[in-house]
This record gives C-alpha cells, sequence and structure tokens, in this order.
C-alpha cells in the first residue's frame, strides 16, 4: 500500500506534514504581474505549493452554457440564483501566454514553492509538461471526462483529483480509468461543487470513506466555503492536502473567485493553524504528558493532618483531611489510614507517609 506522494523534495500522506496548496486558480485576471504577486504572496504566508488553472474559454464552454455560481458576497447571503454564461468570465481570463506560465515557473523555483495547474484541455496538458510540472490536478467538473484522465494519466506524473458533485461509483470510475493507464499516484479530495459552499455543505466526514474506499490514495480536501476553519478541521480529521482558493484582493473584478477566496493574512494564519495541529493531536496512548509530573505531585490531594497528633493517637476523620499539600499517602488509600496509630509525634498540616504509621 503506497499512499505518499513525492513532489520533489517535498512528501504528502502518511506521517507526512499537511501538504497546503494556495489554489490561485483564474485570480490573475489575465495578468503576469497579478500572478507573480500571487506567488510572492502565497510564498510569503507558508503555502507549500500554488496551483492555476489553465484552460480556454471556447474549448472549456459554449457561449451559453449557464454559471452555476455567484459574482458576489451580497448576491451570496441573499440567495441570489446564479445567472449569466460562464464563457463570458471564462473569456476574460484565459490570457495567460505561454510565456507568462514559464515566467510563473521561474518564480516558483526560485521561491521553492511548487508550481503546478488544473488542465482543461489537452493543449493545456502539453503547454504544462513542456513547463515540467512536478504534478497535476483535474477538476471535479472533468471527473467523467475520461479522454482527458487518460491524456494526464499517461504523463505518469501525481494526480490530485477532486471529487466534488460526485458520487463515490463516479469517483471509482475515474479512479478506476486513470489506474488504467499505469499510474497508480493518486490524491482524492472531498469537495462541494458551490461556490462558496455554507459550513453544513461542506462534509468533512466523507474523507473517511474516501479513506476507506482508497487505501492507496492520499486524501484531502478542496474547500470552497468562507474562512479557514474547515481546512482547520480537515486536518484535524486526518487531511493530508488542503486546496484553498486565494487571492490579494478580495475586491478585484472578472473573477467572481476573488470574493470567497483567503486573503494573505488569511492564508497566513490557516497554514500556522494548520501546521500546529499534529503537535496539538499527540499521543494516542493514555497517559500523563511529561509537562503534567508537578501537577500530579501538587494539584492531587494527600492524606494530611487537621492538628498536631502524638504518637500512639489514633488517626481519625477528626485529624485528618484529603487536601492538596506536599506529596504523601494518596487520598486512594485514606480509609486504610484511619484507626490506624502515629508511630511519631506528627506536626499539624502535615503530609501522612506510611512510615509515620503503625
Amino acid at each position: 500500500m503506497n499512499n505518499v506522494l513525492t513532489i520533489g523534495n517535498k512528501a504528502i500522506g502518511k506521517g507526512q506534514p499537511p501538504f497546503i496548496i494556495a489554489e490561485a486558480g483564474a485570480n490573475t485576471n489575465s495578468s503576469i504581474d497579478l500572478a507573480l504577486s500571487l506567488v510572492e504572496k502565497a510564498k510569503d504566508a507558508g503555502a507549500d505549493a500554488i496551483k492555476f488553472q489553465t484552460f480556454k474559454a471556447n474549448i472549456l464552454s459554449t457561449k451559453k452554457a449557464p454559471k452555476f455560481w455567484v459574482d458576489t458576497m451580497d448576491e451570496w447571503e441573499n440567495d441570489v440564483k446564479p445567472y449569466g454564461y460562464q464563457y463570458d468570465e471564462y473569456k476574460l481570463l484565459d490570457g495567460l501566454s505561454a510565456r507568462d506560465y514559464k515566467m510563473i515557473k521561474k518564480k516558483c523555483d526560485e521561491l521553492d514553492i511548487v508550481f503546478f495547474s488544473t488542465p482543461f484541455d489537452f493543449d493545456s496538458v502539453d503547454l504544462l509538461e513542456e513547463i515540467g510540472v512536478p504534478l497535476y490536478k483535474i477538476a471535479s467538473a472533468d471527473i467523467t471526462y475520461y479522454d482527458l484522465l487518460r491524456y494526464v494519466g499517461n504523463k505518469k506524473k501525481p494526480i490530485i483529483l477532486s471529487t466534488g458533485a460526485s458520487t463515490l461509483d463516479e469517483v471509482k470510475e475515474a479512479v478506476r480509468v486513470i489506474k488504467d493507464t499505469g499510474n497508480n499516484r493518486i490524491a482524492l479530495l472531498q469537495c462541494t461543487l458551490h461556490y462558496p459552499c455554507k459550513h453544513n455543505e461542506v462534509h468533512i466526514n466523507a474523507m473517511k470513506t474516501l479513506k476507506n474506499e482508497f487505501q492507496d490514495c492520499v486524501i484531502g480536501l478542496s474547500d470552497h466555503s468562507l474562512g479557514i476553519l474547515a481546512p482547520i478541521v480537515a486536518v484535524a480529521n486526518g487531511a493530508q492536502i488542503i486546496e484553498k482558493h486565494f487571492t490579494i484582493d478580495k475586491t478585484l473584478d472578472k473573477s467572481s473567485d476573488h470574493f470567497m477566496s483567503v486573503d494573505t493574512d488569511e492564508l497566513r494564519d490557516m497554514v500556522r493553524n494548520i501546521k500546529i495541529i499534529p503537535d496539538m493531536l499527540g499521543n494516542p496512548v493514555k497517559q500523563p504528558d511529561p509537562s503534567e509530573e508537578l501537577a500530579r505531585l501538587y494539584a492531587r490531594r494527600s492524606v494530611t493532618t487537621t492538628k498536631k497528633i502524638n504518637k500512639g493517637e489514633l488517626l481519625t476523620e477528626e485529624n485528618t483531611i484529603c487536601r492538596r499539600s506536599e506529596t504523601g499517602i494518596s487520598p486512594v488509600h485514606y480509609r486504610d489510614v484511619l484507626l490506624k496509630r502515629a508511630k511519631v509525634d506528627i506536626e499539624e498540616e502535615y503530609p501522612l507517609e506510611w512510615d509515620m504509621l503503625e
């Protein structure tokens, strides 16, 4: 069973730190300057990788394919139904050239952040292959586009497959199609293909099903909810990959993703919180932590005297009590202490030891 992927000098999977992807997507607005700024800010925030989307509008959709997302926070908050056509937005966002992508890859290499992208057509795969991406992402919406799955699978590089809007059988079939190319280097991301999705639509527990059904795959979350809570909860529940939409300015136009993405400060907070989770989860064995040594000594009660007890005097509930003190006989044994006699004189408020009793 191989559920660890190697990307350059980074390992992803069991026993490894969570791999955090800043999903720049189409938030470049077709601007190379904005794309390079996204790279720099993602690195500054601590992301392991930055991912883009590579497509041509006229290949991705017809001119009358309806949108399935809203454009603004106000529309989302007021439950406005999506309107307009996908093509009209995509044609504003597909303007990066092959030269631009090479510049982005060069910047990522200089900053030591992994560069990759989601191709939506065969020419885009060829472009990314020429640039030298170390892995590929397949979008949820293309989980049934088997020709693209085969084309990417044949590149024999790791594939991260999102599973939004999919049934388990559809995921199984997509994985089979990829594996039939001889490529077993697959990660699966739980995803809800709704922008943005509500907290009760994230379904982090679905990762458990993916883990059980695909034990040789790395499992994670592609999150489309607002804020940073879902990725943190997902990592606490075993996610090894987190993908989160990222922008440097939520007020930018052209791409509807800007308003629902995290900005640099939020991404930094998300990364910081995620990276402390493995330490926080700690040891599954129930035992005292070394830091609790003093608490075990001084926070627990001991059997102590309430007044001075003379040698030979009987120990009773009137002259003893269980309370915090210096170390002494545990209150577990309090009933064994009663009706014993003092072997020596014992001062008031003194913790009892067995060698004081007879």
